[in-house]
């Protein structure tokens, strides 16, 4: 028997977020890293596969003490058995797909999050749905753009404390303020531990939120803010 459960909130961009798309097509002058954008209407998206990459990557660490014993091999069932963890392979995918490996169907769907509107007062403890700006042409009309910046990057010297070679690169972002609805479809079989999946899910979450999404997060970029979270419509925390 098959059950699933509906996972849906907002993801708001408390600083620039730049997750890569094509560079197909760019000009003399123009942006370096373009971010990935839908072809049909031009505005940016997160790909499913993005927050579903980031959020594994940060549970399984999260969980694994010895990183070193996962680099020679590939990481398999038999490894996350030796850490008293198999839930990750369990809900997230096992990518090894061979005779000695007990293939389990992936639990979980991440759908592309897509633009809904911005929050002008970003940085506030607390969100709801009715602090978003949902007219997407007066926003376009508003930033000049499509929701993104140019962030110009620099490298700098460290001995000498002076930009080094290769000059000043841009890099384009979504703006800070911008909300992207998402959703994600836990899948549940007979006998498995659904509630177990679910509180996995909510950490993984909560870890990205400690974190960063796409790419420089190191550099400042990625901080997201996960609000009006509900659950088969009814609302969670991941406090």
């Amino acid at each position: 028997m098959l059950t699933n459960r509906i996972i849906k909130g907002y993801i708001l961009l408390q600083s620039g977020l730049h997750i890569g798309g094509s560079d197909a097509g760019i000009h003399i002058g123009g942006i370096d890293n373009p971010v990935i954008k839908n072809p049909l209407t031009g505005l940016p998206y997160i790909p499913g596969s993005s927050l579903k990459g980031k959020m594994r990557f940060l549970l399984e660490h999260s969980v694994i003490r010895n990183i070193k014993e996962l680099i020679p091999k590939k990481m398999t069932i038999p490894v996350y058995h030796r850490f008293n963890n198999n839930t990750i392979p369990l809900v997230f995918g096992n990518i090894e797909h061979s005779k000695d490996t007990n293939f389990m169907p992936t639990r979980v769907i991440f759908r592309d999050s897509h633009i809904i509107g911005v929050i002008k007062e970003f940085n506030k403890e607390s969100f709801t749905i009715n602090d978003i700006h949902t007219n997407i042409e007066e926003i376009r009309e508003l930033m000049g753009s499509d929701f993104v910046e140019a962030k110009t990057e620099v490298t700098i010297d460290r001995l000498s404390g002076t930009v080094g070679g290769g000059g000043p690169r841009q890099i384009e972002r979504v703006s800070a303020g911008t909300v992207f609805a998402f959703e994600i479809i836990l899948r549940s079989f007979e006998n498995d531990n659904a509630e177990e999946h679910f509180k996995l899910l909510k950490k993984g979450l909560k870890l990205v939120e400690n974190d960063a999404l796409g790419g420089s997060g190191s550099r400042g970029s990625g901080k997201i803010k996960f609000f009006g979270l509900t659950e088969n419509d009814h609302e969670f925390s991941l406090d």
